[in-house]
């Protein structure tokens, strides 16, 4: 089981990628949708961690999820 996250700096995923957390920086709100369908898609991702800004901006996307 993998870990993946979506995040809105960089600063963030280079913090987890030197962990071994593979992901993605979006900004906008359909790059958080289409990012979230990929990972939602791939099976071996088990764990999504996304930055509390998401939570914020987008509500209803991460309650959807």
């Amino acid at each position: 089981m993998k870990m993946y996250l979506i995040s809105d700096n960089v600063d963030t995923l280079t913090g987890m990628r030197l962990a071994g957390v593979e992901g993605a920086v979006v900004h906008e709100r359909e790059a958080l949708k289409n990012e979230l369908d990929k990972v939602l898609a791939d099976k071996s991702i088990g764990i999504i961690l996304l930055t509390e800004k998401f939570g914020r901006e987008f509500p209803e996307i991460i309650d959807d999820v």
